[in-house]
């Protein structure tokens, strides 16, 4: 069990920070479907690698749905949100995180009602209420806003998000442009980085490639005592992209 917390931790990490590429343009732009594969490394004593895929397509009732999975040989963690637009943003409505360890199983809900800006935790079959604003995101839900205000040329990002019972901040910014080599090609990228607090041991660095609209093609992460972790963009299906 202990040798696969580095990768619980890292499949955790890569399903609350990775952006999906459904948003490249204005607040107005329709969220296009897509699916994106990665590669995950991770380098910390033991090695151990492992997939980590994303999808987002469209509901008949006009929602969107956004799932995200990471798997390994013995252990795997899927999250879902389902979406909609409120006044030219992204709005959850249904978050569910679904984590299986040799055979031990974690289930977490938030159900969003908007009405009476409440949001339903659930966890063990067990619910509980929280309030929220016009701004909360779920840990999913936030990423494609993150994309989106990227795009429209943002540098810094703060987030409230419904995370584990409490509203948390997200904090981003803008931390350069280079050149990274990834499995689908060669692109230029911005580099974005998490604002841990300032006794944190954790860096987390992300790279967006506008030419992929967007896409995440690269993520390291940095954990406490050394541990790192490598996430590539192996394969994306959303149309043509010029490199």
């Amino acid at each position: 069990m202990d040798a696969l917390r580095p990768f619980l931790k890292l499949s955790l990490w890569l399903l609350i920070t990775i952006a999906s590429p459904a948003l490249w343009a204005a607040p107005t732009t329709v969220l296009q479907p897509f699916n994106a594969e990665y590669s995950i490394d991770w380098n910390g004593g033991l090695a151990m690698s492992g997939t980590t895929s994303r999808s987002l397509k469209q509901q008949d009732d006009h929602s969107w749905l956004f799932k995200s999975s990471a798997v390994s040989l013995l252990a795997g963690i899927e999250e879902t949100t389902q979406v909609t637009w409120h006044n030219q943003q992204i709005r959850p409505l249904n978050y569910h995180y679904n984590r299986s360890v040799l055979g031990k199983k974690r289930v977490v809900t938030i159900s969003f009602d908007w009405d009476k800006m409440e949001a339903t935790n659930t966890v063990k079959d067990k619910p509980w209420k929280m309030p929220v604003n016009e701004q909360v995101q779920d840990k999913l839900s936030y990423q494609l806003l993150l994309q989106q205000l990227l795009a429209e040329g943002e540098k810094e990002f703060a987030f409230d998000v419904a995370d584990g019972g409490h509203l948390k901040q997200y904090r981003f910014a803008v931390t350069g442009e280079e050149t990274v080599s990834a499995p689908i090609g060669e692109y230029q990228a911005i580099q974005v980085t998490r604002l841990h607090d300032e006794d944190s041991e954790r860096q987390t660095l992300i790279w967006f490639a506008p030419a992929l609209n967007y896409q995440i093609i690269k993520l390291h992460h940095v954990e406490d005592k050394g541990k790192a972790y490598t996430l590539m963009l192996q394969k994306l299906d959303m149309g043509s992209a010029e490199k």
